[in-house]
């Protein structure tokens, strides 16, 4: 079940590509307003800050899942979570006082990593959408690292793997 399904178009070397995504309803949905400090010289939303508000929901789908971030949980769970890559599509511009819905759920989960899928709408209008891999490390060693039973069985919910087709 989908409460939002948004499409738009784009031209890539003359030819239309229709990309569709799928919010899914186990998405976390943040809600964060563009501040004056988020804006770029031409007064728009700085393409850097979407990273912000990734990380805004990023850190609310842990929380949902029973593992807000702090160094004492990940002290517990023997890891760090490295962010490995991060992909993001500009499609609007964001201004002042916009008040933003941030989505964001899992699409992928492997044994030491997994890929969460973000969408930035202000209304029915996407700004933004992309994905972040992230990978469990071992402390000490800062090798890949089996993301931990209690962690994985917290995020599970919160996965969707049809997010962006």
């Amino acid at each position: 079940m989908y409460f939002c399904l948004l499409i738009h178009g784009y031209n890539v070397n003359t030819k239309t590509v229709k990309q569709t995504i799928e919010i899914p309803s186990i998405a976390i949905k943040v809600q964060e307003r563009i501040r004056w400090s988020d804006l770029d010289a031409a007064g728009i939303l700085y393409f850097g800050n979407y990273i912000r508000l990734f990380e805004i929901g990023e850190t609310e789908l842990f929380r949902a899942a029973g593992h807000p971030y702090s160094n004492k949980q990940f002290d517990e769970l023997g890891i760090w979570m490295l962010r490995v890559q991060f992909n993001c599509t500009f499609l609007s511009s964001g201004y002042i006082d916009d008040l933003l819905s941030i989505y964001v759920w899992i699409s992928h989960i492997g044994g030491a990593s997994m890929d969460i899928q973000f969408v930035i709408c202000r209304d029915s209008t996407m700004l933004g959408h992309g994905i972040c891999t992230i990978v469990s490390t071992d402390r000490q060693t800062k090798k890949a690292k089996r993301i931990p039973e209690s962690l994985r069985n917290g995020l599970n919910p919160f996965i969707f793997n049809h997010g962006i087709q």
